[in-house]
């Protein structure tokens, strides 16, 4: 997804979602999200023109640190949220927040029913911090990426499930923080970050497999056994997802998403699209399977 904010990576993520009148009544719902890869440059504030669109101001905010590191001032206090951590503010109040290099998070705006009472449930429970490391933080990751994984996959969980979601992700925020930040190593996750780092750069499986300190055929082994996927096809397939998405909402051409996405040639990206598409480029543009 080509995202307009400057820092952000071109192969991060965002997502809308549009709550019904009934979700409005009777559920939590989110109305944004994404999974971010940030540089330096990244920076966010109340006043910025995103977030005087629509009712983003008016919900609660949640991120979870992936990777690198967050300065955000909320408030008017001034902060630091590292891998592992959960941030959780309510965005009526002034905020800032910016990157360091490096930084991956994924983020959920959200609202409905008794949130906002959860939320100040939630800051009582951690001392009012709005920074924090609740017990149940790795269950959170999960449930923010199940979320994300069925929006890329088209398989977007319904008004009702995301509400059910939402209430267990709150229930895991209001556990006191007695589990220590995140700190174990987990290669083949770091290299799944650093691909889609440099997802649309030249790189190779034993580039990755020495960025996570392991040799290319035990990485390889590992890949596989975690993701069902040679590092290799991973990288081809998220190349592919991503060409699919500029075919169908871009006027560029095919030329262009080819170069775009990683490809050193058009002829090259159109084999290796109708190989794994099994139609053509410009096939696929007309008629979206």
């Amino acid at each position: 997804m080509l995202i307009p904010e400057q820092g952000v990576h071109q192969t991060s993520e965002r997502y809308f979602f549009t709550p019904s009148s009934l979700a409005r009544e009777l559920f939590y719902f989110p109305t944004r999200g994404g999974h971010y890869f940030c540089n330096s440059l990244y920076a966010f504030d109340h006043r910025s023109e995103i977030a005087m669109q629509g009712d983003h101001n008016q919900n609660i905010m949640l991120f979870y640190v992936h990777d690198g590191a967050m300065e955000l001032t909320l408030g008017g206090e001034e902060m630091l949220a590292a891998a592992g951590q959960v941030v959780l503010f309510d965005c009526r109040e002034p905020y800032r927040y910016a990157a360091s290099d490096g930084l991956e998070f994924s983020w959920l705006l959200f609202n409905g029913l008794n949130t906002r009472s959860f939320y100040r449930r939630i800051l009582q429970a951690h001392g009012g911090r709005r920074v924090f490391v609740p017990s149940g933080v790795r269950e959170v990751a999960q449930l923010l990426d199940s979320i994300f994984t069925g929006c890329a996959a088209d398989e977007r969980p319904g008004e009702a499930q995301l509400s059910q979601m939402l209430h267990r992700i709150l229930c895991l925020l209001l556990l006191d923080d007695t589990a220590p930040a995140h700190t174990g190593t987990d290669r083949i996750a770091e290299a799944i970050r650093y691909m889609n780092r440099h997802l649309f750069e030249e790189m190779s499986v034993q580039q990755v497999a020495s960025a996570v300190s392991l040799s290319p055929s035990h990485f390889s082994r590992q890949f596989k056994t975690r993701t069902g996927y040679s590092p290799y096809e991973y990288i081809i397939l998220r190349r592919i997802d991503k060409a699919k998405y500029l075919l169908t909402s871009t006027q560029l051409s095919v030329k262009e998403i080819a170069f775009a996405t990683g490809y050193n040639s058009e002829e090259n990206f159109i084999h290796s699209f109708r190989s794994n598409v099994g139609v053509a480029p410009g096939l696929f543009r007309r008629y979206p399977i």
